[in-house]
């Protein structure tokens, strides 16, 4: 995640003086300037990645702790990353998106005061970084971490290596909530698309590396194989009288399969459990560890453990047909 090869550059852009260099040391309107180039890019006066990249680039080496400032240039990145002509240069946008969003989090705490920046019309106006910063994350970074997997080229943050440092902080939930979330409308229902397996990789290196928000990444991967193993394995029976073509019989429905007559029933059945079963066992350490939370997390997290009841009920259904 934090894989940056940060050189300082010179910015023609209208917010810095002509060939100045960037500090070395984190100004104090840093944020002001990051705003500038932001504003640049909406009016359509800054077009050109170049310089926005490199402003970026420079904030989030030189001012790692300014949470306001990674959330501007995690903004810039996401600017630049639908000018991006190559596989290669879209990765590089992401992952400087990802670091700048990564700062942000750990930077950011609910006691800080919002910065005040300087509009174009010389207003004054609070800037609440936390939320930019994870619009980045949403609308952009995730969005384009999809696109540039389907064009063949893996981000390595979805490819199932370790990650060195947990890209979310220990007291803070919600983006990380925001991010499973977006995973889930993107793959449910979608068990056979090549997508589920990043998605897949990308939530087990986050439990491996990030220990105090492993009973979130429990129910998160629960949810992933739990749903699936509860689509393919369950089935009504109902009597469908069609009066039109006089067809009156009883059938078995699936969601995953739709509607089968008795004679096919055994047959569909068995193939849906052998696609069931191997997401059954991935989903079982997670299941088992939602339904035994301890008491004190029963309270806040009590509909996971309904969810979890529901998926244990489904993999328990695999294990009696066996």
């Amino acid at each position: 995640m934090r894989r940056l090869l940060i050189s300082f550059f010179l910015v023609s852009a209208p917010l810095a003086a002509a060939a100045a260099p960037l500090p070395a040391t984190c100004p104090a309107d840093a944020e002001q300037t990051l705003y500038d180039m932001e504003t640049a890019i909406r009016q359509g006066t800054q077009k050109e990645p170049g310089p926005i990249v490199e402003l970026a680039e420079w904030a989030i080496e030189t001012c790692p702790d300014r949470p306001d400032a990674q959330a501007i240039a995690s903004t810039l990145m996401s600017a630049a990353m639908g000018t991006a002509t190559t596989p290669e240069e879209l990765e590089r946008y992401i992952t400087l998106a990802l670091t700048a969003i990564q700062q942000n989090d750990y930077a950011w705490n609910t006691k800080q005061k919002p910065s005040v920046l300087k509009q174009a019309d010389g207003s004054e106006q609070n800037y609440f970084g936390y939320n930019a910063a994870t619009t980045s994350l949403l609308q952009y970074a995730l969005p384009q971490i999809m696109r540039l997997a389907l064009a063949g080229q893996l981000h390595p943050v979805m490819s199932g290596t370790a990650y060195q440092t947990c890209p979310y902080a220990d007291h803070a939930n919600f983006r990380l909530q925001e991010e499973a979330n977006f995973w889930d409308r993107t793959i449910r229902g979608q068990y056979a698309h090549p997508a589920y397996g990043w998605i897949e990789n990308r939530l087990n290196s986050l439990h491996a590396a990030c220990p105090a928000h492993r009973m979130e990444l429990d129910y998160y991967l629960a949810r992933l194989y739990g749903q699936e193993v509860e689509r393919l394995t369950k089935w009504t029976h109902h009597y469908d009288e069609n009066a039109y073509s006089a067809v009156y019989a009883w059938y078995w429905y699936n969601p995953v399969k739709g509607n089968v007559n008795e004679s096919q029933m055994e047959d569909a059945k068995a193939g849906l459990d052998a696609i069931a079963r191997p997401l059954a066992e991935k989903a079982r350490p997670h299941i088992d560890a939602l339904m035994h939370m301890p008491p004190d997390q029963i309270r806040i997290y009590s509909n996971w453990r309904d969810h979890a009841d529901e998926w244990n009920k489904a993999v328990k259904r695999l294990d009696e047909a066996e």
